[in-house]
């Protein structure tokens, strides 16, 4: 069996903040050119390499390489 506890409990609330870390490196979003986004799909439709493979290539992650090449068909 455990022991008894005590009537009175006390709580503690303790508040965690985020912040950056000194010296770490800022990760700004990255903004590309409608240029650039019509020349990945249009990459992206040719026969050949896989769109991961193309994305990769170009420096974009392939989930937004899909999601620009799904925007281009609407």
């Amino acid at each position: 069996m455990s022991a008894p506890m005590s009537e009175h409990r006390t709580f503690q609330l303790t508040e965690a903040v985020a912040s950056p870390l000194e010296g770490a490196p800022r990760q700004v979003r990255r903004q590309w050119s409608d240029e650039f986004k019509a020349h990945a799909v249009a990459k992206t439709m040719q026969p050949g390499p896989s769109v991961s493979a193309i994305a990769r290539r170009i420096g974009v992650d392939p989930s937004q390489s899909f999601t620009w090449r799904r925007n281009a068909r609407l």
